[in-house]
């Protein structure tokens, strides 16, 4: 995993632990250069799922855009990181579990 600091690709893990739900595992790495830490999280790479915007055009999903908006309505909330992540994957699973493969914009949003 590359250190988001210094760029290295060298890290050790520090902890590991499975969310609720199981389907993400959360890692606490540092970085054996700078020796900073950092978190990813690890998940099962699913079917493509298409998000058909409002022209007809379609793109694939990202739950980044959704963790995006999440963020900025949250901006000025005591609210985690952690409680984020948890709502874009419990969206993220309603909108695999609903739709096959192409979901409405508008459903979305």
């Amino acid at each position: 995993m590359r250190c988001p600091y210094c760029q290295e690709y060298e890290s050790r893990v520090i902890d590991s632990r499975s969310s609720e739900d199981g389907s993400t595992i959360r890692r606490r790495r540092e970085c054996t250069t700078c020796k900073r830490r950092f978190t990813t999280y690890e998940r099962v790479e699913e079917r493509p799922l298409l998000v058909v915007k409002n022209g007809g055009n379609r793109e694939q999903f990202s739950r980044e855009k959704i963790l995006k908006g999440i963020s900025k309505a949250c901006e000025k909330r005591p609210v985690s990181s952690e409680e984020m992540e948890t709502v874009v994957a419990d969206i993220e699973r309603d909108l695999r579990d609903n739709f096959d493969r192409e979901v409405s914009s508008k459903v979305i949003g």
